[in-house]
């Protein structure tokens, strides 16, 4: 098995809470309208915390800070098409997906359809470089 991060599993644990105990609170509020048997109110409470569980696997990553910097998802090193003219700013398409971006060299521009590289990430924004030769 893969290791678990002792602070990844803090975070998402100590984000469940809150909801488990918002299901608790309903499930309390409606067995005091509606006859539900304790036998059930805690099969629901269960399997509420056993689907926290197996997400686990599947959801744990988003929880980690450092996530982003992961290479397979990030698009730093990636070839994309510019959009939109770099001037310094504009937008260009990496991987199917439409990004703000910005030419890390201001003296130069990118015209609709040429390629550039993606050099870095600014929040939301991508850092490329043309691909044309000078």
């Amino acid at each position: 098995m893969k290791h678990v991060k002792k602070s990844v599993l803090r975070r998402y644990v100590l984000f469940q809470i809150p909801v488990l105990l918002l299901v608790v609170l309903i499930l309390l509020v409606l067995k005091r309208f509606i006859e539900i048997r304790d036998v059930v109110f805690w099969v629901f409470v269960a399997c509420w915390v056993a689907k926290d569980v197996l997400l686990y696997p599947l959801l744990g990553r988003f929880y980690d800070p450092n996530f982003q910097k992961n290479r397979f998802f990030s698009p730093v090193g990636k070839v994309g098409i510019v959009k939109e003219a770099l001037g310094p700013k504009g937008k260009v398409q990496v991987k199917g997906e439409l990004w703000q971006a910005e030419i890390l060299d201001r003296t130069h521009s990118a015209d609709v359809g040429e390629t550039v590289r993606v050099r870095g990430v600014n929040g939301l924004t991508l850092l490329v470089e043309s691909e044309k030769p000078e």
